[in-house]
Formats: C-alpha cells, structure tokens, sequence
C-alpha cells in the first residue's frame, strides 16, 4: 500500500512540473447527447496499459533495476527481450514494402505499444480528454474503427511524407490519438476543455483578484482560486497541431526524426480525422450541417 502510494504521488508530482508551462487536457466540458459511458474509451485505455504491462513493462522496468543493483546478465537479457518486442511489433516501413516479420500488422500492434510509462500516461490522458465527446458523436464502435484507422494512417502517412527516414520502430497510440483529436476540433471547435496548466492558473488568479477588489459583478461568485483552468478547444488543438507541424515540415525537408518523436505520424494521424464524417451519427451529421449544436 505505502510502494502505491508513494507512486501514485510521484505520478502527480511529475505531472504538475510537467504541466507548469504547458497546458495538460483533462477533460472536455460538453455534455454528451447518446450516451454517459465512453465504454470503448476506457476499453482502449485498458488494452493499452495491459499491453505495456503485461509485454514491456516488465522486462523493460526489471531490466533497469537488475542493471542497477548490479546484474548485468539478467538486466541485459530483459532489455534485450524489451527490444525485441519494439523491432517485432513495432510499425517500420520495411515490414511493408519487404513483406518481413508480421507485415502490415504492424500498422496495427504498433498502436497499442508504448516506451515506457510516461509515454503510455501522456498518450491516456489526452485520449480521456478527447475520446469521450467524439466516442458519444460517433457511438463505440464506429469510433473504435475510426481510431484504428486514424492510427494506421498516421503510420503508412508518415512513411509516405518521408520514405527516406531510418527503418527504426515506431511504436505509440499517439497517430491514433491525434486523430481523435483533429475528429473533436472539426465536430467541436466551440468546446471548452478543462486543464491543469500551472502559467494559466496563476495569471487567472491574479486577473480574477485585482477585478474583485475593483469591484467587477461580473467575478462576484467566481472562486479567486481554482486548480484548473478551461481554454477553448479550437485554440488548444490548434496549438499542439502547429507544435508538430514545424519539426515535421524539417523532417519532410531533411529525411530524418528529431528528438525521437515521430511528429509526422502525429500530423498524418491528425488530418485523417478528415474521414469523421463517414463514422458519426447520420442525425448528427444533419445537425451539423445545418448549423445546429451537436
């Protein structure tokens, strides 16, 4: 119980450094119209974090203490299992073109790998904070094929835009997730999305006190402070899709990745969210056209 607690309170420690200057979405603020339980949402936050679990986890976190306290032949042989789960299952352009290893499955298994728990964290998150609206739009299993193959196309997408990249794995639901992304930004750009965002809550703060003590009505009831803060969606999503629009117009233009992330695949992943329209509701889409909220 203390060894939970005690991570659990690391997870959120590192979280609020993390989020100090950039906003982390926790949740959007709409109501959903279909239903109250994103069934499939949480679905795939599981299968995800069994996968990690059960597949790298392990072999990847034991490695590193085996390493640490000194055995080099148990600490090695779990790295090197960990890797050659990546190589195997993990998307790399030659699987496909070389008809190698397990192929274009890879487009697929890679999706539901992550590096390791910070990776898996990050990606959950914003996939809580996003899924639940557009799995409500769509309803769950509609949004699980749409999800699937928003992640596929941020694959093969990223290999297209840059065929000349090092055949290194690619592994992550992050294409997927931006797509996903993109989906709530065409069917919700008006949302309001709850964060923690550690400049935001504080300037919020301040602004919010100098107008209680000028007197302002229109601040009266609002609590001076609180520990989240909402920000448009449109400008939100706007804001992470220019953050990986500039390294991957460099990587088009150099033939290479930069820092390890793979940010074209989050851009391709993000444009498939053009397809939406052919996964939600049909009454949905009769709304949305005709200008009515959704």
């Amino acid at each position: 119980m203390f060894l939970f607690i005690s991570f659990l309170i690391y997870i959120i420690t590192t979280l609020f450094f993390a989020s100090l200057l950039f906003p982390t979405p926790l949740s959007d603020n709409g109501n959903v119209r279909y239903s109250s339980l994103p069934i499939m949402t949480f679905v795939l936050i599981f299968v995800n974090s069994m996968v990690f679990m059960i597949f790298q986890g392990f072999d990847f976190y034991q490695g590193v203490n085996a390493l640490e306290a000194g055995d080099m032949n148990s600490g090695l042989s779990l790295i090197n299992n960990y890797v050659q789960t990546i190589w195997m299952y993990g998307y790399r352009g030659a699987l496909l073109r070389e008809s190698v290893g397990i192929g274009a499955m890879s487009t697929f298994t890679s999706m539901f790998m992550h590096s390791d728990m910070w990776h898996l964290l990050g990606n959950m998150i914003f996939l809580w904070a996003f899924g639940r609206r557009v799995e409500d739009a769509c309803g769950s299993w509609r949004f699980l094929i749409f999800y699937l193959c928003a992640g596929m196309i941020a694959n093969i997408g990223s290999e297209i835009l840059n065929p000349s990249q090092v055949d290194l794995p690619g592994i992550g639901a992050s294409g997927a997730i931006s797509g996903v992304m993109g989906a709530y930004l065409i069917l919700f750009p008006n949302g309001l999305v709850t964060c923690f965002w550690g400049i935001g809550i504080i300037l919020r703060f301040v602004i919010v006190a100098i107008m209680k003590v000028a007197g302002v009505n229109a601040v009266k009831g609002a609590p001076t402070w609180r520990w989240t803060i909402q920000l448009p969606g449109w400008l939100l999503l706007i804001y992470f899709l220019v953050r990986d629009l500039i390294p991957s117009l460099e990587t088009i233009q150099q033939g290479q990745d930069f820092g390890g992330v793979n940010n074209l695949a989050h851009l391709t992943g993000f444009l498939a969210a053009i397809v939406i329209f052919l996964f939600v509701r049909k009454d949905l889409v009769t709304r949305y056209f005709s200008g009515r909220a959704i």
